[in-house]
């Protein structure tokens, strides 16, 4: 067990117990202080494509949106019919004779 202990792992240099851990929480500061993943993202995409673009792309998921919004929509007025069919159907009685 303590044969380990004193071993650096790949890429990390052999170091004691405290130094290492005060090397990595610096690295994991520096890590959170940068520029999160969406930053870098809008940074990217800024230097790619015009703003304009990015709005007729978000205009453009809204109306995919509207469209399956429309679907829904058809498919519930379609069932709540068959509802008011088979409610409508079950209130008359029918009399079947049996010979």
């Amino acid at each position: 067990m303590s044969e380990t202990r004193g071993r650096g792992s790949a890429g990390m240099p052999s170091v004691g117990g405290d130094d290492r851990m005060a090397e990595v929480e610096d690295r994991l500061a520096r890590l959170e202080g940068g520029p999160k993943l969406r930053e870098r993202g809008r940074g990217a995409m800024a230097r790619v494509m015009p703003p304009e673009a990015g709005q007729h792309f978000r205009n453009a998921g809204r109306e995919q949106l509207l469209g399956i919004r429309s679907i829904v929509d058809f498919w519930i007025s379609r069932l709540d019919e068959a509802d008011s069919r088979a409610t409508r159907g079950s209130r008359t009685r029918e009399t079947i004779e049996i010979e």
